[in-house]
């Protein structure tokens, strides 16, 4: 039986893949094996290796890797450690085939583990691009190394033909992220409120504001204008989620924790980690998701509610007409607040579809990989538009 691995560093990419693992192992197609690493360790984070180190009929290996996320030399230390580390795991494991999904800069360490170890290398959601984050770079590099692409929309598809990957090998089946909001055990809003001892109010959002790491040094600056601008605004509760394990990543979550504790700011609730079940049950509560994070982009537009985009992060990423645009300053801000909340903009958010799939990328991808030879020579033509 062929093995497949799988890596997970966050808790947002195993919130993606999950069902996809789940999938192969119900199926039975492969040996499933899964290394756990990166944030998965960090108490900062959550500590959420607890939610899948018991994952039935799959091996799970530990990875504890250096997770130094204070500035970008750190994260440096952090890369030539899981390198080290990945490399050592894989050549244990010795699987078939190798998935990596997305663009951190540890998963670009898993592939470079792999590719050298000569290992096929599975990219899922290769191809996009994002402007405002060094993540273009990793994505940019991944699929490069990589046998077979999975990504989530034909532009992206296009992209990677540009990039000189062989279209035969590039299937957009979607994003998988459909497959999880299917898929979810939903909690109600009572169970909402006594699980996370929060409260909701008439009005409801959730932030997220990660790092901009092309220019990090403007961060907790952007990130004061966030929190000084939704602290306006009244009569609303703010569920605000961790940042990313980027360069300033805990830098900010320690200011928004005084932030809250310095302002008394009742209505201000922070979460190292809410968990996938959690995180998806609130959107179904909420009126709008602020900051960030590509889950405005790819998650928010499926349960009909606007996302206000701050800065350039998701620059160049597709985008749904429940997607507010704005700058990181407090006029924009309070402009797109105003906005959300408008007659006209909440009439037209029954009417929005995602643009990145209809929910069938998880047997169309595992289908895929069961039924393609693995690769005996890993030698790539770079393909001639």
């Amino acid at each position: 039986m062929k093995k497949i691995c799988f890596i997970t560093t966050s808790r947002a990419d195993f919130g993606t893949l999950n069902e996809l693992i789940k999938e192969i192992v119900r199926k039975n197609s492969f040996s499933t094996q899964l290394i756990i690493s990166g944030n998965h360790f960090s108490n900062i984070f959550g500590n959420t290796k607890k939610e899948i180190i018991n994952k039935k009929n799959c091996l799970v290996k530990k990875v504890k890797v250096l997770s130094y996320n204070k500035n970008a030399q750190s994260v440096a230390i952090s890369f030539s450690d899981c390198v080290n580390k990945f490399s050592k795991m894989l050549y244990k494991l010795k699987p078939n085939l190798f998935v990596v999904f997305g663009d951190r800069y540890e998963m670009l360490a898993a592939a470079i583990s792999a590719y050298i170890l000569r290992i096929p290398i599975i990219h899922i959601a290769g191809g996009e691009k994002t402007i405002g984050s060094i993540d273009d770079g990793f994505r940019h590099s991944i699929s490069k190394l990589s046998n077979l692409h999975f990504p989530v929309e034909r532009i992206y598809k296009n992209r990677l033909i540009q990039l000189g990957e062989n279209p035969n090998t590039i299937f957009n089946f979607g994003s998988l992220n459909f497959s999880k909001i299917k898929n979810n055990n939903y909690l109600t809003k009572a169970q909402l409120e006594k699980k996370h001892n929060l409260k909701f109010y008439k009005k409801n959002l959730i932030i997220t504001y990660h790092p901009d790491t092309v220019d990090d040094k403007k961060c907790l600056k952007n990130l004061s204008i966030v929190l000084h601008s939704l602290k306006k605004i009244k009569n609303t509760m703010m569920i605000i989620t961790s940042p990313n394990a980027d360069a300033q990543g805990v830098t900010m979550i320690n200011y928004i924790k005084k932030y809250i504790k310095k302002n008394k700011l009742r209505n201000f609730l922070f979460f190292k980690s809410l968990g996938s079940q959690t995180y998806l049950s609130l959107l179904k509560f909420v009126d709008g998701v602020v900051g960030n994070s590509s889950s405005g982009l790819t998650e928010a537009p499926t349960f009909k509610i606007g996302t206000i985009n701050i800065g350039d992060r998701q620059k160049g990423r597709l985008k749904a007409k429940s997607v507010i645009d704005c700058e990181p300053t407090k006029e924009s801000i309070n402009e797109s607040i105003n906005t959300l909340y408008s007659k006209d903009f909440q009439n037209i958010l029954s009417k929005i579809d995602s643009p990145y799939g209809k929910g069938n990328a998880t047997e169309k991808i595992m289908n895929v990989l069961r039924d393609s030879p693995i690769p005996k020579e890993l030698k790539k033509e770079f393909y001639n538009l």
